[in-house]
């Protein structure tokens, strides 16, 4: 007996919960197939998810399909909440990928099979939704292998289409499965009129399970044909590499095809074992773990998900890699070196939790409350300890800043974003000491609404968002010399410092590039750091719009000093002044941050997006080809792409999409600057 870790993964609208449901059915997990659209799907099952009718989270599920059992993870297909996929793909032995058989392909397919080919998961693609009016098998499968370099070979096709489809051709057995309104399947003949489009994709199904193995290949050289069982296990092989994706077609919402799917995952993917003898890069342990990974290897697991539950509280979602947990075992967490002993151990179909007394290699489980634990962490054995790779999650491509309507609640905010972040590795909150904004950052604006949503739901906090300030900064162009002298006498001791500074222009460091050029004892040593501290802190807030000053070298070359009345608080004083003045005189402009972008686009889009790119101020700097996409590389200015995610979808149809990071400073254009300045000395005068 296998047990699969099985990831079911593909755009929006596209059928994977259908699918997943489907599964259930056959396999008698659930009594009836549920819906999305109604809101009685086992799947989607929290509220967010009935109201959208679409999945937000991922949802674990397990079956039992002729002896092997079955883990599945059916995953969300909006690039919203493409982190759930992430965290699913480090972690299962092999994928379904659907894909709508109605017109177009979405970004969200590539995407998730970049994710696939990193883990090197092998996987079969499902062209689901054959009963829609414009589902079209053919063109579908041609569009695919244009996407992803001709890999994609059918193990089976359509009888019929639209509301006419009612079957299925195999390929492997060459046979016909006609299903009844249950969904039970009639094995017969091939249908006379389906015969040549049968044999032609036999002929290519059986060249690419002969390349599979070097044995059927010699053979399929020498008699040009195969047997079935040399077909399946040469598909196996080639699939198992990756060299191969094989394809099915089905219509989930009428268990058209269903069958098929879970004897293909049972037949062509591997289970849990398999994976673990293959030892891919990035599943294998990392230098100085001692030990093979054996099927009688002691317990290993990975956290991918973290789950809040309201009654049993925080829910740790582990993909049990080698050995076995029981109940109540000491286990160590070698991400934070602390131990756990989870006291029960569940596995989940959907929202129900099922208690169990172990939990096996390949097998989804859900430990309660452990105190030291997130997402991404190793678990194993205390005796025997490892750990994986961490999980890879996509960084936010689109921030905001908070506000909070009430007063005195940003104690209550910090504790309910981090609980959200604790279940969502993609979610950020950062808060910008510089411009005071409270950042929340995501995958794009239904994933940030949702955190306003959940805010003033589950925890009574009225917010709004607005675009985050822009952190500019201020530098000089040449240098500069000024005096500053603090004076002060008011009875008694008194306060004197007076120090000479020169500023020049130091390219972008951020740090101030400190020297003491003071000769014959003009400032005594001891008061030198004083001056540095003064100038720093009068770097902080800037000198033309009130941004932090950067790329500054300072020298302070001369001044003077009273034997009584100079102290490290005067020449600090001193220092400040001094810099302040320097600064008026070493012509002092505005920089604005560069974020790189790297866009990936289909090829109809690239004038739409070259021309956006240039009327953000920006600068495209290399172009290459990913497939049937285009991956540009641009330079665009902060200010101008903070809606970004937002344009590039409405601009790509959902198809575009892109990373970010801070580049560099560069010299914000007049206008530019101009706008800026007035508007801080606006706001400073109000």
């Amino acid at each position: 007996m296998g047990n699969f870790a099985i990831g079911v993964m593909g755009h929006g609208g596209g059928g994977k919960t259908s699918l997943v449901e489907a599964m259930l059915l056959v396999s008698g997990q659930i009594p009836k197939l549920g819906s999305v659209e109604a809101g009685t799907s086992a799947m989607d099952f929290e509220p967010e998810e009935k109201e959208r009718k679409s999945g937000i989270h991922s949802s674990l599920a397990f079956l039992e399909w002729q002896g092997q059992q079955v883990a599945l993870v059916d995953t969300p297909g909006s690039m919203n909440f493409i982190g759930a996929t992430a965290g699913a793909a480090r972690v299962v032995d092999g994928a379904v990928l659907v894909s709508s058989a109605e017109p177009g392909i979405q970004g969200q397919t590539e995407q998730i099979w970049e994710y696939l080919e990193r883990y090197t998961v092998p996987r079969l693609m499902v062209i689901n939704q054959m009963d829609k009016e414009q589902a079209n098998f053919a063109d579908r499968l041609d569009l695919l292998n244009g996407v992803f370099s001709n890999r994609l070979v059918p193990i089976n096709f359509p009888i019929g289409k639209g509301e006419g489809f009612r079957g299925l051709v195999d390929l492997i057995e060459m046979c016909a499965y006609t299903y009844d309104a249950s969904g039970k399947a009639e094995k017969g003949e091939i249908p006379a009129e389906l015969q040549a489009e049968a044999e032609a994709y036999r002929t290519r199904l059986v060249e690419g399970a002969a390349e599979g193995e070097e044995e059927l290949l010699e053979k399929y050289l020498e008699t040009e044909t195969l047997e079935p069982e040399e077909i399946l296990r040469g598909l196996k092989a080639a699939t198992q590499t990756g060299n191969l994706v094989p394809v099915l077609c089905a219509a989930s919402a009428r268990n058209v095809g269903t069958d098929r799917i879970l004897g293909a995952v049972t037949s062509l993917l591997p289970d849990a074992a398999t994976r673990v003898a293959q030892r891919r890069e990035g599943d294998s342990a990392p230098p100085g773990y001692v030990g093979d990974f054996a099927e009688n290897a002691s317990f290993s697991a990975q956290v991918f998900k973290t789950k809040i539950d309201h009654y049993a509280g925080k829910l740790s979602i582990i993909r049990v890699r080698t050995g076995e947990l029981h109940p109540a075992e000491e286990i160590f967490n070698s991400s934070t070196s602390e131990s756990e002993r989870p006291a029960h151990l569940f596995k989940l179909l959907g929202k129900e939790q099922k208690e169990v007394k172990v939990l096996l290699p390949g097998e989804f489980g859900a430990l309660p409350k452990l105190n030291h634990t997130s997402t991404g962490h190793t678990l194993c054995a205390a005796k025997k300890k490892v750990e994986f790779a961490p999980i890879d999650f996509p960084k936010p491509v689109l921030s905001y800043a908070l506000k909070l309507h009430g007063k005195g609640e940003e104690e209550k905010l910090s504790a309910a974003l981090h609980r959200m972040m604790d279940e969502d590795s993609t979610l950020t909150f950062t808060h910008n000491v510089e411009t005071g904004n409270l950042l929340i950052g995501g995958m794009g604006q239904i994933h940030l609404d949702l955190v306003l949503q959940r805010l003033k739901k589950e925890f009574n906090l009225d917010a709004e968002y607005e675009l985050p300030k822009v952190p500019y900064r201020e530098t000089i162009r040449v240098s500069a010399k000024a005096q500053g002298k603090y004076k002060k006498q008011t009875g008694g001791r008194g306060q004197y410092g007076d120090c000479w500074i020169e500023l020049k222009p130091n390219g972008r460091e951020e740090k101030l590039n400190f020297r003491s050029a003071v000769v014959g004892g003009a400032i005594p040593r001891n008061f030198i750091p004083a001056v540095e501290k003064g100038i720093v802190d009068a770097m902080v807030k800037g000198g033309i719009a009130g941004f932090r000053v950067i790329g500054i070298e300072a020298i302070v070359y001369d001044g003077t000093y009273h034997d009584v009345d100079s102290s490290e608080m005067a020449f600090k004083i001193a220092g400040s002044m001094a810099f302040k003045k320097a600064m008026e005189g070493a012509r002092p402009t505005l920089l604005e941050p560069m974020m790189e972008l790297e866009i990936v686009v289909h090829a109809d889009y690239m004038g739409d997006v070259m021309g956006d790119i240039n009327s953000r101020r920006g600068k495209v700097l290399g172009m290459d080809t990913r497939g049937r996409n285009q991956v540009v590389r641009a330079e665009v200015p902060m200010g101008e792409a903070l809606t970004y995610a937002i344009d590039l979808r409405a601009m790509t149809s959902g198809q575009g999409y892109f990373t970010q990071k801070f580049a560099r400073y560069v010299e914000a254009p007049p206008q530019v600057s101009d706008k800026v300045i007035k508007a801080r000395q606006a706001a400073a005068g109000g």
